[in-house]
């Protein structure tokens, strides 16, 4: 090869463009606790030495903080309130850009912090239930009366007919009947003899699930 080709070999490939391909930034909407800590952290290492933030406002800076975070608490349980209130009925899901499913909701939970619901195997969001459809009456009193009634004994010590005791892990329906699951094991809330106090040893463990099967 001449030296001639050489150098245009050389510049044919500087003129290729090889930048990798360009990302939009998507800006948060919502700021949560962890973003507020953030930036209190970076207000501390930025603020002037020769005149620090007062005690009061520091004080006032926290308050606020724990506003934020009651708020939140409220907020993911009233959330959890709602998706458990859907297990069992028909809604319709939507995710961002994508189609809407309607299905019926298997079970609810808490995934990283995040209430979800589960329909047709695949979690959503919250958020991404845009429409709960209407039941029959029946229905309706099976789902807000029963299952309520059971979700209240999830943590509870019972002890079952012809079976040892034990805590109940979770609620959901099987074969249209409301079921609590004790050691894994479905049973008929009629086959509960005994209902002890809540169990200490349980009582800090995660959300427990609702689900219907």
């Amino acid at each position: 090869m001449k030296s001639g080709e050489v150098v245009a070999t050389v510049e044919a490939a500087g003129n290729n463009d090889y930048s990798l391909p360009k990302t939009e930034r998507v800006p948060k909407k919502v700021l949560d606790k962890n973003d507020f800590l953030n930036l209190l952290v970076a207000q501390l290492k930025n603020q002037d030495p020769m005149e620090p933030q007062s005690n009061e406002d520091f004080i006032a800076t926290m308050a606020q903080f724990n506003s934020l975070e009651t708020l939140s608490s409220l907020d993911k349980n009233t959330q959890y309130g709602q998706a458990m209130s859907m297990v069992g009925k028909t809604v319709t899901v939507q995710e961002q850009n994508k189609d809407a499913v309607t299905g019926t909701v298997e079970k609810a939970g808490v995934v990283d912090g995040k209430v979800v619901v589960y329909v047709g195997g695949i979690e959503y969001g919250i958020s991404d239930v845009k429409e709960v459809h209407p039941q029959e009456s029946s229905q309706i009193a099976l789902y807000s009366g029963d299952l309520l009634q059971a979700a209240m004994l999830i943590g509870r010590k019972v002890s079952l007919d012809g079976d040892p005791e034990g805590v109940v892990e979770k609620v959901g329906m099987a074969d249209g009947k409301v079921k609590i699951y004790v050691n894994g094991s479905p049973h008929d809330i009629a086959d509960i003899s005994e209902i002890s106090s809540i169990d200490e040893d349980t009582a800090s463990q995660p959300e427990p699930e609702v689900e219907s099967q």
